[in-house]
């Protein structure tokens, strides 16, 4: 049984039947208390393990990953948006509380969890960056986990690499193919999908529009929420929070949409009981894939109508700061680093 320092805290590691184990005293690392672990505890230490009372009282100590995680999701609970909440609980509640639930947390190990990982990528078919965002879960569970002296190192930043995953390749809608799919829309989805078209909103940001966000006499556009499975809440980042300049090609739509809508003063665009929509699958399933099949379209995402603002606006030659503030990124580099490349492609 040896004695380790681990952030300025002290820890024994020992081996009980060809395994190795780590556990904290509690101790910060000081030379009273490594006189202290050295005479008195970890003598009861080598007792408890001879008699096998040591485990007896770990098992009872230690939770296992389903408790641990109710204490780490509500440590968290008063900095995290709802939306993120309930992303976190439904990856956790999926893919890591069937697989790791009942498991004492201290005995989960790297190899584990990289064999977790290859199923989530060969047998459930989920994407890199899906497994990613899973993965964060756990690995915030950990960290919460080390501050309460349960583990020594996080596990999850020991995992096998994923693989790289290639950007997936935009193609913007041309002017004909806008055409088509606006000539094609029925009902308040050609206002939908104009405002998609000519402002580079995400749908999120579409369908959390209010009225007052909106001022047609001056032009302007306020992005200030979005929805997401039903939860309103603010936009992605915080430049994502910004002012829009309503183009000329667009105000003939909003205006159409006010006489829609503009009586019940709320959200600017309302499903059949006058409610804003769930979620932007709600826009994308039952209309979006059947107005492209209309327009005889070939399918592309629902998000392809921002990456079509963004190519074409940069395309016609405006400032790459104004599409930039459009869009709501952090940088003029990452507009250019995102769309320059598809321009020539769609002749814009």
């Amino acid at each position: 049984m040896t004695l380790n320092s681990r952030n300025g805290k002290l820890w024994i590691t020992f081996y009980h039947q060809s395994k190795r184990y780590r556990k904290s005293l509690g101790l910060d690392d000081t030379k009273s208390n490594r006189k202290l672990a050295t005479n008195s505890i970890i003598p009861e230490f080598v007792y408890k393990l001879n008699n096998g009372k040591f485990f007896e009282e770990e098992k009872q100590r230690i939770p296992t990953v389903e408790e641990y995680a109710k204490i780490s999701f509500k440590i968290h609970q008063a900095t995290r948006k709802e939306s993120t909440i309930v992303r976190m609980m439904s990856n956790y509640n999926r893919h890591i509380l069937p697989r790791f639930g009942k498991r004492r947390i201290d005995l989960i190990t790297p190899s584990q969890l990289s064999l977790w990982q290859n199923d989530l990528l060969l047998k459930e078919k989920l994407s890199p960056k899906r497994i990613k965002d899973i993965r964060s879960v756990l690995s915030v569970i950990f960290e919460d986990a080390i501050h309460d002296e349960l583990v020594s190192f996080n596990p999850a930043r020991r995992m096998a690499k994923l693989p790289t995953q290639i950007r997936a390749e935009i193609h913007p809608f041309n002017f004909e193919e806008i055409q088509a799919i606006l000539n094609s829309a029925e009902g308040q989805f050609k206002n939908l999908f104009a405002l998609g078209f000519f402002t580079g909103l995400r749908t999120g940001e579409i369908i959390g529009l209010e009225w007052n966000d909106i001022n047609l006499e001056e032009n302007i556009l306020k992005v200030t929420k979005t929805v997401g499975r039903g939860i309103v809440s603010a936009p992605k980042t915080v430049g994502s929070i910004r002012e829009v300049e309503i183009l000329d090609v667009l105000k003939p739509y909003l205006l159409d949409q006010f006489k829609r809508t503009g009586k019940e003063n709320s959200f600017v665009f309302l499903n059949e009981i006058n409610r804003h929509y769930f979620d932007t699958s709600k826009v994308r399933d039952p209309h979006w894939k059947k107005t492209l099949q209309r327009a005889n379209v070939p399918y592309r995402t629902v998000y392809h109508m921002r990456h079509t603002f963004a190519s074409m606006m940069i395309g016609n030659g405006e400032n790459i700061l104004w599409v930039s503030s459009m869009l709501g990124h952090t940088t003029p580099e990452m507009t250019l680093n995102r769309y320059t490349r598809y321009i020539k492609k769609r002749g814009y």
